[in-house]
């Protein structure tokens, strides 16, 4: 019998908050701790390793060092890009770990006009064959999966593992809105397992003989990710156990602090008011020791900014918090027009704000009708979002250690400059 670990999204590097981000990273480390316990025969990683292309490099040193831990006692490190990872101007962080041998990627493949060549990579202990596909931003990566080769993978013989950084359309919640999706004829079939990665949600699923599996991230990046863990969403990994076939699959629980969150629904209060209800629900928080999320929502009479939520932050610590932060994203007031986006996820709220505003774009009048005729299709409508995302990802790079304003200047340049190549959106007129 053999076993191997499925481990995804860590987001290393992730958070603002020197804390949060140690924690994220401490859950790594403690999943590798307890795959290298459990002797494993390899680990898989299913992309997201860490949250930006160019991370600090404290975060970066602390995950070479855990990765050479597994390495150093002989259990190799399988891992595909997610589309945090991928950077289509600049060689990415991810890919100096690769260089380093500190872990194989088994996404090789041979392309031509019509169709995409996956080749396995066989582990040389247990013989799995190993194949998958990296994620990449804004859906590029839809087009490998469309002239994907299905029958030359399906027919290959063996214990197979696909591994891949996208939603399945069929086995997604219905209640929850994932954009970034495919349908599962997309697929080669006859796999035994299925290893996913970017749904910060864990599930898993048997077809036939084959196993689905999303673990979910380890901690999470985003404050919905804690927001769901305190709401019950277990987080942690798989280590799954086979032969000549799946035999067991066991998900192993990361726990790196107890979250505590709660909600209060303004109707109209006034400031006293709802400054007086949040001053009982802290009151009657149970704290110590916890990360806590208060969220604030609900209609506001008066402004916003009369309300001192950096006190209440101070009076949750003072009862002995670990951290905790008080989220009014979605309390509206009369100071100004908002624009209304039903979700807590960073990406839909950003999606929807540009969704609402790239409305009022016009090209300058003094264009030609031509150029003018070009620029909005490219900027107008889907297309306009997809862009600003992408763009967006690109300044949220931080500025490097040592690195000077003008060599930072021209790698944003640069980055932002391949978006726009790679999608064909300069012209010669």
């Amino acid at each position: 019998m053999y076993k191997f670990a499925h481990i995804t999204d860590c987001h290393l590097g992730s958070w603002r908050n020197p804390k949060l981000r140690d924690l994220n990273l401490q859950a790594f480390e403690k999943s590798v701790s307890i795959s290298i316990k459990e002797q494993v025969d390899f680990i898989i990683i299913t992309g997201d390793f860490f949250d930006v292309n160019i991370p600090q490099l404290g975060p970066v040193k602390r995950a070479v060092e855990i990765l050479k831990q597994a390495r150093d006692s002989g259990i190799p490190v399988y891992m595909i890009y997610g589309s945090h990872d991928f950077n289509t101007a600049s060689i990415s962080m991810i890919d100096i770990l690769h260089s380093a041998e500190l872990f194989i990627k088994p996404t090789e493949f041979q392309t031509d006009s019509n169709s995409v060549v996956l080749k396995f990579f066989i582990d040389k202990k247990t013989g799995a064959k190993i194949t998958g596909i990296s994620g990449r931003k804004i859906g590029l990566d839809k087009e490998i999966y469309e002239k994907l080769d299905r029958k030359n993978l399906e027919m290959e013989e063996g214990f197979k593992i696909f591994l891949l950084h996208k939603g399945i359309q069929e086995i997604l919640p219905l209640d929850r809105n994932f954009k970034d999706s495919l349908p599962i004829s997309f697929l080669p079939k006859g796999f035994d397992y299925y290893g996913g990665g970017h749904i910060h949600k864990r599930l898993e699923k048997k077809i036939d003989n084959s196993m689905i599996v999303y673990p979910g991230p380890l901690f999470g990046s985003t404050f919905q990710d804690l927001e769901e863990t305190a709401k019950g969403e277990k987080r942690g990994f798989y280590i799954i156990s086979f032969d000549k076939e799946i035999l067991d699959c066991r998900f192993i629980e990361i726990s790196e602090a107890e979250i505590l969150y709660n909600e209060i629904v303004a109707s109209k209060w006034s400031t006293e008011k709802l400054e007086n209800e949040i001053t009982r629900n802290i009151s009657e928080l149970q704290v110590k020791n916890k990360i806590v999320l208060l969220k604030v929502k609900g209609k506001l009479i008066g402004k916003r900014s009369h309300i001192d939520f950096g006190k209440f932050n101070l009076d949750i610590s003072n009862k002995g918090a670990l951290l905790s932060f008080i989220n009014t994203n979605n309390l509206s007031t009369d100071e100004l027009k908002t624009t209304a986006v039903q979700s807590d996820n960073k990406l839909d709220i950003e999606r929807e704000i540009f969704h609402e505003n790239i409305k009022n774009f016009q090209s300058e009048s003094t264009l030609s009708d031509k150029l003018k005729k070009q620029i909005n299709s490219k900027l107008i409508g889907n297309d306009g979002e997809s862009l600003s995302l992408s763009l967006l990802e690109i300044l949220r790079n931080d500025k490097l250690e040592n690195e000077n304003t003008s060599s930072y200047e021209d790698r944003m340049i640069s980055s932002a400059k391949s978006v726009f190549d790679e999608e064909g959106y300069f012209y010669d007129i």
